[in-house]
């Protein structure tokens, strides 16, 4: 009996339960070894979903899905850049780049990529402002440029450490964003001084219009990670693509 039937219900017994679940591990052995034999025949094919942050999205998932997708000419890749991490499952994402921690117990997370934060500021700045900053301690907080996750939130602080000297600047500047993007483009006109991500201001740094500061000093650290659903077969597009992924960021 693998049910148990009223006018009112319908329930698995204990042998339904794990009749169930050994049905369920074989159809995905099966789903398994036909996406296997697909991807040798044919490659990669069907719809990617993939969600990124929005300058993360920007700055290197963008660009990198073109070479991405002449590698699987056969697959398409749909992109969506927004800050949200909720319900990643329900909203049909095959693979999201997430920062930190995923502590939804649903998801496998591997990581791909470390950076750290970088004190930059764009050089008509610099120029109307005494110079380049010597220390961290010299930084006046109302040149800074915040970060915040939301509008009623304070800005992220911003840390620096040298051997035993530890140093924390908490931006009081007259701009305040939730959108690495907006900081950088303000930076590069000269509004203040920013505390960015290396890998996403690099191309900023490489053209001239931002200057990295205080090369002595370490700072906070990031590590990105790839998130997708758990399950007992991970389909061959996602694998490709979080292998992928490592190359994307160094890039």
């Amino acid at each position: 009996t693998l049910l148990q039937r009223s006018t009112r219900y319908v329930r698995l017994t204990d042998e339904g339960a794990a009749y169930y679940q050994r049905c369920k591990a074989i159809l995905a052995q099966v789903e398994e070894a036909e996406a296997s034999v697909a991807e040798a025949r044919h490659g990669l094919r069907g719809v990617l979903r993939v969600e990124a942050p929005i300058a993360v999205g920007h700055l290197i998932i963008g660009p990198a899905l073109a070479e991405f997708t002449r590698r699987h000419p056969g697959l398409r890749v749909a992109t969506s850049l927004n800050n949200q991490v909720e319900n990643l499952i329900k909203r049909g994402i095959d693979v999201a780049i997430r920062m930190d921690e995923v502590e939804d117990g649903d998801l496998v997370a591997r990581p791909v990529f470390s950076t750290r934060y970088v004190l930059c500021a764009a050089p008509g700045f610099l120029a109307a402002h005494g110079g380049e900053p010597t220390d961290p301690r010299a930084i006046e907080p109302r040149h800074c440029l915040g970060f915040a996750d939301h509008p009623g939130g304070g800005a992220h602080p911003w840390r620096f450490r040298r051997g035993a000297e530890e140093v924390t600047v908490r931006p009081d500047g007259s701009l305040l964003f939730n959108s690495s993007d907006a900081l950088m483009e303000s930076a590069t006109r000269g509004a203040g001084l920013i505390y960015v991500l290396d890998v996403l201001v690099a191309r900023y740094v490489r053209r001239g219009e931002l200057v990295r500061l205080l090369p002595g000093w370490e700072t906070d650290t990031k590590h990105f990670l790839a998130a997708f659903p758990k399950t007992s077969f991970t389909p061959a597009k996602v694998r490709a693509f979080v292998a992928f992924l490592p190359d994307a960021f160094a890039a």
